[in-house]
Formats: C-alpha cells, sequence, structure tokens
C-alpha cells in the first residue's frame, strides 16, 4: 500500500509536469506566430508608406503642369439648383489652385439640410475639384452646391484657356 500511494503521486506529478510542458511548447509557437504576424504587418506598413511617399513626390515638371494647366486665377461665382431653390458660391483660385469656396446665397434652403452640406467647401479644396460625394442626408443642398462650385470652376478653366 504504501508504494501504491508513492507510484499514484510520483504518476500524478508526471502527468502534471508532463501537461506543462505540453502548455510550454503551445505558448512558444503561439508566441512565434505573433511575431511573425507582426512582422509582416510591419513590412505591409513600411510598403503602404513608401508607395504612399512616392505617389506625393511630383517632379517640378508634373508641379508646372498642374498650375499651368489648372485653374485661372481669380474668383469665380457660379450657380447650382438645392433643395429650395438657387445657391450662389464663390470659388477662389490662386496659382492654378482652388484655395478657398464661399457659399453667397443659398435663402430658400431648408437649413437643417443646408447646415449639413455646410462642410462641402472645405472638402471641394482638399479634393481641388467639385466631383465629390454628396452629404447622405442632404442630397439635394450638397448637390446645389456641388452644381455651383463646377459652375464656377467651368468659368475658371475656359478662362484659361
Amino acid at each position: 500500500m504504501k508504494y501504491k500511494n508513492f507510484l499514484i503521486r510520483l504518476l500524478s506529478f508526471l502527468l502534471v509536469v508532463g501537461a506543462l510542458g505540453g502548455y510550454n511548447s503551445i505558448a512558444r509557437e503561439r508566441q512565434q506566430t505573433v511575431q511573425e504576424n507582426e512582422n509582416k504587418i510591419a513590412e505591409a506598413e513600411a510598403y503602404n508608406e513608401s508607395i504612399t511617399a512616392l505617389e506625393n513626390t511630383k517632379t517640378d515638371s508634373e508641379q508646372e503642369a498642374d498650375v499651368s494647366g489648372g485653374y485661372a486665377d481669380g474668383i469665380w461665382e457660379g450657380t447650382g439648383i438645392g433643395f429650395g431653390g438657387e445657391i450662389r458660391v464663390a470659388v477662389t483660385v490662386e496659382n492654378g489652385k482652388i484655395t478657398g469656396v464661399e457659399i453667397l446665397s443659398a435663402d430658400s434652403e431648408d437649413q437643417a439640410y443646408f447646415n449639413m452640406a455646410k462642410v462641402l467647401p472645405d472638402r471641394i479644396v482638399e479634393a481641388q475639384s467639385a466631383q465629390i460625394d454628396t452629404v447622405s442626408g442632404a442630397t439635394f443642398s450638397s448637390t446645389g452646391i456641388l452644381e455651383a462650385a463646377q459652375d464656377a470652376l467651368n468659368q475658371a478653366e475656359n478662362a484659361g484657356e
């Protein structure tokens, strides 16, 4: 009986040690997998950054083409039809680039919709184009602002020819 209890305890001890060894092995494999995935993510991020940097780098001739092929400098007014009627905007162009868009009038617009669409002038400047998405929930007011800006930009394009 004395040896029987000893052998049971020894066997239990060996099972626990074996289980811990197996767990340790699994933990190392998982850590290695995590490290490999982190390395892949870092490589992908570095690649994306290099592509972005490459896309943002322009030669002098490309930069000159942007200015000379852009819009004629000045303040150009355009009109469009929004939710409640006519919307007028002024587009400011300097060195062939859109530097500002100001809403001059939109008297008949529903203010709730129109207030939602007021983000578009900044987006037009950022995109350097009126060919951008409308604001969800304010589609008609957005369309009026974008049409007015495009009308002004068409005038700036035609004057530059």
